[in-house]
C-alpha cells in the first residue's frame, strides 16, 4: 500500500511538471488588456474623496510590445471619471486643469509587465501624465491570474499634487484643505 501511495505521488508530481511549465508561457502570451479600475483617492482635512474609472473594452496589444521601447497605455478622459460627490468631481477637473489637459495618461513600458512572479509583489516603473507634465513613479504591484484566462496586474501609485504643478487648493475661507498626496490604484486585465 505504502509503495503504491509513493508511486501515485511520483507520477502526480510528473505529470504536473509540464502543466507547471505551460503556466509560465501562458503567463506571458496575451494579445488584449483592459484598465478594468481606476480608483483615484484623496483627502481632505474634513474627509476623503473617491473617483473612478473603468474602461469598458479590450485594447490590442502593439505588434511592437515584446520589442523595443514599447508600452501600453491608457487615457482617462477627464469627463468620464466619475464620483460620489458631482461637487469634488468638479473641483478635482478644475485642479487638473482638465479643460486645457482633458486626459490623464498611465504608462507601463512592455519589459514591466511580466507574469514571472505570478503571485508575488513587485516594483514596476510607471509614468504618469497630468496637468501637461509626465512623471516616473515606482509602484508595488501584484500579479497573479483572474478570472479563467485572464491575468491581472494591480497596483498603487502614490503621488503629490504638486509633482504636476498642482497646488492642493482650499476651500471656504482656507477651512477645507486638500492633502497633497493622492493614491491611484488601477488594475489591469490582460488576455
Amino acid at each position: 500500500m505504502k509503495t503504491r501511495l509513493t508511486y501515485l505521488a511520483a507520477l502526480l508530481c510528473v505529470i504536473s511538471l509540464p502543466v507547471a511549465g505551460q503556466m509560465a508561457a501562458m503567463k506571458e502570451t496575451f494579445s488584449r488588456y483592459m484598465f478594468d479600475q481606476v480608483h483615484i483617492v484623496g483627502k481632505t482635512n474634513v474627509n476623503d474623496f473617491h473617483m473612478q474609472y473603468r474602461e469598458s473594452g479590450f485594447c490590442e496589444v502593439p505588434a511592437d510590445f515584446r520589442q523595443g521601447n514599447s508600452m501600453i497605455e491608457i487615457e482617462i478622459p477627464a469627463d468620464q471619471i466619475q464620483a460620489d460627490s458631482k461637487l469634488m468631481l468638479k473641483d478635482f477637473l478644475e485642479l487638473i486643469n482638465a479643460q486645457k489637459y482633458p486626459t490623464i495618461t498611465i504608462e507601463i513600458n512592455s519589459d514591466e509587465i511580466t507574469f514571472e512572479k505570478a503571485g508575488e509583489s513587485d516594483l514596476k516603473n510607471i509614468a504618469i501624465s497630468m496637468n501637461g507634465i509626465t512623471k516616473q513613479f515606482r509602484s508595488q504591484t501584484y500579479a497573479d491570474a483572474c478570472f479563467g484566462n485572464q491575468w491581472c496586474l494591480s497596483g498603487e501609485l502614490k503621488i503629490k499634487l504638486t509633482d504636476f504643478n498642482i497646488q492642493p487648493p482650499s476651500k471656504f475661507l482656507g477651512l477645507v484643505k486638500v492633502q497633497d498626496e493622492i493614491f491611484i490604484n488601477f488594475r489591469i486585465l490582460f488576455s
